[in-house]
């Protein structure tokens, strides 16, 4: 077995935050562990490491760390070449400081987003691989399609395809947060209006960067009342249009 230490550098650092949905977590690293890591057409090994990081549960991360760290040391011994952290944020208040936290000790040149209660098909990070490998440094952003699960399944929003100009971008947020896979250099969100990744998003649009949908519905994304409930009362999309002027 390939151990933590001797793994190759990793390609993409997918960030994984948890304040509350540890009990999906099982289902979530299944999906992680199962990705096709081998790319036919360059001859190339897709490599990641994983890292979670637990939010707002004291010093010591308590039980929602100790799941989530025996987790991780069960899923370890069936991975090559890859890594996992589960690490604990107790400085960190809220989603936007925790994400900004991993991303500082993200390895790889990409990041990918995935919610502990979301799920990847197998072929997702292989299929932006190829997107990135086609279109090298001209792409700076790539989400992908997704279908719902939990209270509502077998449907998904529409979405844009393709490469997502300015103009279509300032109309709705176009980007799944567990289908993205961002540039670690532009990874930094900003904790304002309670949406975090739209405002990244153009924020980056106003500098010129570059975004692409890949059109398959390559992430399950789960609706439960715990995930309504974050959201609630504090997005503004409002407020994040007139701080962009659009």
């Amino acid at each position: 077995m390939t151990t933590d230490d001797e793994a190759m550098a990793p390609w993409v650092s997918i960030l994984t935050p948890i304040y509350n949905g540890v009990e999906f977590l099982e289902e979530c690293a299944l999906s992680v562990s199962l990705q096709i890591r081998y790319n036919e057409s360059t001859n190339s090994t897709i490599t990641w490491e994983w890292i979670i990081g637990v939010n707002g549960h004291g010093p010591t991360g308590g039980r929602t760390f100790e799941l989530a760290n025996a987790l991780a040391m069960k899923v370890r011994p069936h991975i090559d070449n890859c890594t996992i952290r589960v690490v604990n944020l107790p400085q960190a208040k809220g989603k936007v400081d925790a994400l900004n936290e991993m991303a500082a000790l993200a390895t790889g040149d990409w990041i990918a987003l995935l919610d502990c209660d979301d799920t990847w098909k197998r072929e997702k990070l292989l299929s932006q691989k190829i997107v990135v490998d086609a279109f090298g440094d001209r792409v700076d952003v790539i989400g992908t399609f997704c279908e719902y699960i939990g209270e509502l399944s077998g449907v998904g929003p529409r979405l844009p395809s393709g490469w997502i100009e300015h103009e279509e971008l300032i109309r709705s947020n176009p980007i799944i947060n567990s289908s993205v896979l961002i540039r670690r250099e532009l990874a930094h969100w900003e904790d304002r209006f309670g949406l975090e990744d739209y405002d990244l998003w153009l924020r980056l649009s106003r500098q010129g960067k570059r975004f692409f949908n890949y059109s398959e519905r390559l992430v399950f994304h789960r609706l439960h009342q715990a995930s309504a409930f974050n959201g609630k009362g504090r997005q503004d999309l409002v407020g994040l249009r007139a701080f962009y002027g659009i």
